[in-house]
């Protein structure tokens, strides 16, 4: 009788254990969703969970007596058995005891943790909703019954965590560093589709990236320059891969707005194309190069335009960034169909071909590095940028720097930057 007892105390330790853990790691998203549709369960783990220190209290009331009582029967019910069993076997007298209440002691424990703790702590991890729905209304009852002994060690553990400089009321906020391995944890188990995960975290990364690391550069721009004939426009403009292009007058230097190649193609059926384009040039925003991509986001939704014109503090002409430019930013870069256009050409698992403009974000995604020499220090945005910074000049063809296990070799320059780089593991 006494072993079933103890046995009994030992399943009851585990409900307590169990209840402990569900209700700690039970998301309070998923409960407010069940109780919202109906479940007063759920309403009663979300209302147990916002006072952590009156459930703990009360498992751990709980979990002490039990563990006192276990003790207590435990003696009782193998201590005495044990010895006579210890005796019969041939050992002394004076020793049974000892042995006895030794291996009653190794028996209870190994017990208690395996039954009364591990495994109801397991299933709980498994299933904490589930059984925090389950168990809040008993917690809740047993609560209010031990409520005076409860509010006195609420008291004394509100009162230690002040003096700790601790509030009882204190959360742990979630971090963006949280959400980050949420989403990495749900993409290796097959829970979040891996490009999901890739578009999440280039979200978080929007903030991170300015404005300079999403534009076209003004060196690689084609524009249409009014103080030109429409003869001698009109060449590089169709060897151009781009869509839209910037309308100046003499130069990037004095932008009048933008126009896209359908006004062009209307443009050279009119008598007057240049004066009939000049009337129907889209709106030039601008935007400084240092803000960052949510910025240019905000700006792109609230204008509903499709293009501005990056400047720097003096207001001149830096680049142009588009809704694409946005876009690949948060999705990946798009195919293109000039293969010289692709920021990253994976020849082996030890070797890639770098384009000198592929932003920051991107290169250490591509080569898995967590961080970048002396980033945080650094202001640029691009590879070429870094071994700029790095070396305080201009890249050279065949310049090669180190940084973890990468080689960085510069393979050929245009417009004083660095358009090919190998990259090789050392």
């Amino acid at each position: 009788m006494d072993i079933a007892i103890l046995l009994f105390l030992i399943v009851i330790n585990g409900v307590f254990a169990m209840s402990e853990i569900a209700l700690m790691t039970a998301k309070k998203s998923r409960l407010q969703k069940l109780a919202a549709e109906g479940s007063k369960s759920a309403a009663k783990a979300i209302k147990l969970g916002e006072d952590p220190t009156q459930f703990l209290s009360t498992v751990q009331i709980g979990i002490t007596v039990i563990g006192i009582l276990n003790g207590i029967l435990g003696e009782a019910a193998l201590a005495g058995p044990l010895s006579e069993l210890i005796i019969s076997i041939g050992v002394p007298v004076n020793l049974a005891p000892t042995i006895s209440t030794i291996s009653t002691v190794v028996i209870i424990t190994y017990v208690s943790i395996v039954v009364g703790e591990l495994v109801p702590k397991r299933i709980a991890q498994f299933h904490a909703e589930r059984i925090s729905t389950l168990i809040a209304a008993p917690i809740g009852l047993l609560a209010s019954i031990s409520r005076p002994f409860v509010f006195l060690l609420s008291i004394s553990t509100d009162a230690i965590l002040r003096l700790l400089g601790r509030s009882s009321s204190d959360e742990a906020s979630i971090t963006e560093d949280d959400i980050h391995a949420l989403l990495h944890e749900g993409s290796e188990q097959g829970v979040i589709e891996k490009q999901e995960h890739s578009m999440m975290r280039n979200i978080f990364h929007l903030d991170d990236r300015k404005v300079a690391s999403l534009m076209t550069p003004r060196s690689e721009l084609v524009y249409f320059d009014t103080e030109q004939s429409w003869d001698e426009n009109l060449p590089k403009l169709l060897r151009s891969d781009y869509s839209i292009y910037p309308v100046t007058r003499g130069g990037m230097d004095n932008v009048l707005g933008f126009t896209t190649s359908r006004f062009l193609l209307k443009a050279s059926h009119q008598e007057h194309r240049t004066k009939w384009l000049m009337r129907n040039l889209l709106p030039c925003l601008t935007i400084l190069e240092n803000k960052v991509g949510s910025q240019l986001l905000e700006l792109l939704r609230t204008t509903g335009e499709e293009i501005a014109l990056v400047v720097d503090e003096y207001g001149d002409a830096q680049g142009i960034v588009t809704q694409k430019d946005l876009l690949e930013a948060l999705a990946g870069e798009f195919k293109s169909e000039n293969p010289n256009d692709s920021w990253a050409d994976q020849i082996s698992e030890e070797e890639w071909i770098l384009d000198g403009s592929i932003p920051t974000t991107v290169l250490k995604d591509t080569l898995n590095l967590s961080a970048l020499p002396e980033e945080k220090e650094a202001d640029y945005q691009t590879l070429t940028g870094m071994f700029m910074w790095l070396t305080s000049k201009v890249p050279v063809v065949g310049e090669v720097i180190q940084y973890q296990e990468w080689n960085f070799e510069v393979l050929s320059i245009d417009n004083n930057r660095a358009s090919k780089v190998r990259v090789t593991r050392i």
